[in-house]
């Protein structure tokens, strides 16, 4: 497994950031005419969703502008700090024969991620443990942290002790992502919407950056109906797409793992960025 720098916003996926600005620019422009909610606001609407159902749509920047602009009467955009677009760090913790990657890979019940996350807007840093259930429902139990120079802290061995089913110590950094994002808030039910731009990944030797990529995510508590944001995107023709960034940054950095499950997504990335040497 490749070495990867542990401080927070210092990596090889910097250098890719200018490249993000249009695309960025377009979205911000039209998500200045939403209302705002605050983050005290979002905890006290009990929209954190900390248990909760997931559907994940895969677009360009083209199409989230307009999808979005369609979505203004029914959520307010979360605004942090005076920010609306927030940077996002994380750095995703695996053995070196890849055991979480693989459990995903294999459609496995009851699997878990362990990542470590930085906001930028808020200047904070979350460890969290990431469980989907074999019921398709995601748990998410974290502890706020700070960024270790190297190795865990012993906060976070407690955490790790109490919330991870596996050693931990046979856990090391494995990839490094960083993505923008915004976040929209329904006005009507327990719902939340999340869109990622300007994702890359870096794996401590190579760096794969895509611009024109926006992950959009809904999550919401079970039995939400009538979702005005899932009623766009079905007359957009985008559908529901099961996409991890983990793993997909993992197909795309470590040419010797398995990646047939995700074939679908890697193409799509390949069509959206030409000439990438995408593997599919």
């Amino acid at each position: 497994m490749n070495t990867i720098e542990m401080n927070a916003g210092n990596c090889g996926i910097q250098r890719d950031l200018n490249d993000r600005i249009a695309p960025e620019a377009e979205l911000s422009s039209v998500i200045r005419k939403f209302e705002s909610i605050s983050l005290s606001d979002l905890e006290e609407a009990k929209a954190q969703l900390l248990t909760r159902v997931e559907s994940k749509h895969l677009m360009t920047a083209a199409q989230c502008s307009t999808l979005i602009s369609t979505l203004a009467d029914s959520y307010r955009v979360l605004v942090i700090n005076n920010t609306r677009i927030g940077r996002y760090e994380t750095l995703y913790y695996d053995t070196s024969a890849f055991l979480t990657y693989l459990q995903h890979h294999n459609g496995k019940g009851n699997r878990y991620k362990l990542r470590l996350r930085h906001y930028e807007s808020s200047d904070e840093t979350y460890l969290e443990v990431k469980k989907k259930t074999n019921k398709g429902s995601t748990e998410k139990s974290r502890i706020r942290t700070c960024w270790p120079t190297n190795g865990f802290l012993p906060e976070q061995e407690e955490f790790l002790k109490s919330a991870f089913p596996y050693d931990y110590l046979g856990f090391f950094p494995a990839l490094r992502t960083v993505y923008d994002r915004f976040t929209l808030v329904s006005t009507k039910s327990p719902e939340r919407i999340t869109f990622d731009t300007g994702v890359a990944f870096d794996n401590g030797q190579k760096v794969r950056s895509f611009p024109g990529l926006v992950i959009g995510e809904i999550k919401y508590e079970k039995g939400v109906r009538n979702s005005p944001a899932l009623s766009a995107l079905h007359a957009m023709g985008i559908k529901k797409r099961a996409f991890s960034k983990y793993c997909i940054g993992v197909s795309l950095l470590y040419d010797w793992v398995k990646r047939n499950r995700f074939k679908q997504n890697l193409l799509f990335l390949s069509k959206i960025t030409p000439g990438a040497g995408i593997p599919c």
